[in-house]
């Protein structure tokens, strides 16, 4: 009989110690700061991110200006002249194997406001931040986008660019031509494509008829990473030249003639602000040589380039 009674009062002491189990907001807030600087660039991570901590909510507080980001401030939203100038916690480096500038800071309440600040591109993020019961750590990725515009919100992060400057967009024509034999009228190509890269000659180069025809860029310096999307042209029915809108003054161009395999690029720099451009490229596969240069145009006559053998193992003995 005493053993019927001792089990419930077991179980009512195992229900009474949950009830006072430990219940805790602290967390190692981590933040993973990385950027985009223009939309045909890939997101990479960065040194120097700032980020704080306030015991408030983005329903009443705002940050007022990128130099209150930066020196963590934040204002009511009905009177900016109410700031608090004194966050709760202010992120330090996080150094771990394999990361590039992560931050951390303690927070310790069940919602936070958290503001951020990319130095680089002088850009600010603020969210509320709630938390989870006892979580040790809590790891945030935060994408930074200048070129996205004054002010954008992606999640729960509000983010504001004072210095954002809105691209300038040129019309740019390309005028593809060829003359199949010396001394020869020039005419036009059936089957062409053109495109360039916000990139320079000095750094990249086209390998290949494949890769010309692909728009893919090779690195003449190992670990040099190429822009990941070009401007592309099309045919203008009315002037019956290529025409693109590029946002970058340095171009790479690059022209393929498909009918006849070849292909020819070319650094261009030109005004943004100024009129439209037309770049003039003829192909000429009467030339002796399959590579030649001319008018800044190097010219490559895929039909005729060597082939490259594959090298062959040596037989061992």
């Amino acid at each position: 009989m005493k053993a019927k009674r001792i089990l419930p009062l077991l179980a009512a002491a195992a229900l009474l110690a949950g009830c006072f189990k430990d219940v805790s907001y602290k967390t190692n807030y981590v933040l993973k700061p990385l950027a985009q600087a223009q939309t045909v660039d890939p997101v990479e991570p960065f040194e120097g991110l700032k980020a704080y901590a306030f015991d408030a909510d983005t329903a009443f507080y705002t940050v007022a200006s990128y130099e209150d980001a930066l020196n963590g401030v934040i204002a009511r939203k009905d009177d900016l002249s109410d700031r608090i100038a004194s966050p709760v916690a202010a992120a330090e480096p996080c150094v771990r194997e394999g990361t590039v500038g992560w931050v951390q800071m303690p927070l310790s309440a069940e919602t936070q406001m958290v503001v951020a600040v990319d130095p680089v591109n002088r850009v600010y993020a603020y969210t509320q931040q709630e938390l989870d019961v006892n979580l040790p750590n809590l790891y945030v990725s935060l994408i930074f986008k200048p070129w996205k515009g004054f002010s954008y919100k992606e999640g729960n992060w509000s983010f504001y660019n004072e210095f954002y400057a809105p691209p300038v967009y040129l019309d740019c024509l390309i005028d593809p031509s060829v003359q199949l034999a010396e001394g020869g009228e020039t005419s036009e190509i059936a089957n062409v494509k053109a495109y360039a890269y916000a990139a320079d000659t000095t750094a990249f180069y086209i390998a290949s008829y494949d890769d010309a025809v692909s728009g893919k860029l090779t690195a003449k310096t190992a670990g040099v990473t190429p822009p990941a999307t070009p401007f592309s042209a099309y045919e203008d029915k009315e002037t019956g030249l290529y025409k693109m809108e590029v946002s970058s003054s340095t171009l790479m161009v690059v022209v393929v003639d498909r009918t006849n395999r070849l292909y020819a690029y070319s650094k261009q720099v030109v005004d943004l602000e100024g009129e439209t451009v037309t770049l003039p490229v003829v192909f000429r596969p009467w030339r002796a040589t399959w590579i030649y240069v001319e008018d800044g145009w190097r010219f490559v006559d895929a039909s005729r380039a060597p082939e490259t053998k594959p090298q062959t193992q040596s037989r061992r003995r």
